[in-house]
């Protein structure tokens, strides 16, 4: 493999899925590379989400950590068009979009635009 030097796992992961889409490798270095290009972007996800007070929701975000960081809070977060509706129990409905930062203040999940 390539020498990277100082680029983040998002731009390496970039640089994988490039090389894959090459008409010049084989199918197994194609599933390799893009294989390797997940695991870089979930790596950069689960960083994201290892504060357990704040989490900013972004379009590179994969769609499964803000579930999995609500489930812990003991919320069920459901992915939708653009954003996440997110309730527990008989509290009201929450709804976060791209850009917003989910707040969990040890009892209660808000949101902040």
């Amino acid at each position: 493999m390539r020498r990277y030097g100082q680029r983040t796992l998002y731009q390496v992961a970039d640089d994988y899925e490039r090389e894959a889409r090459s008409l010049w490798t084989s199918q197994r270095t194609r599933w390799a590379l893009r294989d390797s290009a997940s695991l870089f972007r979930r790596m950069v996800c689960n960083r994201q989400a290892v504060d357990p007070t704040r989490l900013t929701i972004t379009w590179t975000m994969l769609i499964d950590i803000p579930e999995r960081w609500c489930r812990q809070h003991g919320y069920r977060a459901v992915a939708g068009q653009g954003g996440y509706v997110i309730q527990r129990d008989g509290e009201p409905v929450i709804v976060a979009g791209i850009g917003d930062t989910l707040e969990w203040d040890g009892q209660r999940l808000a949101v902040q635009n």
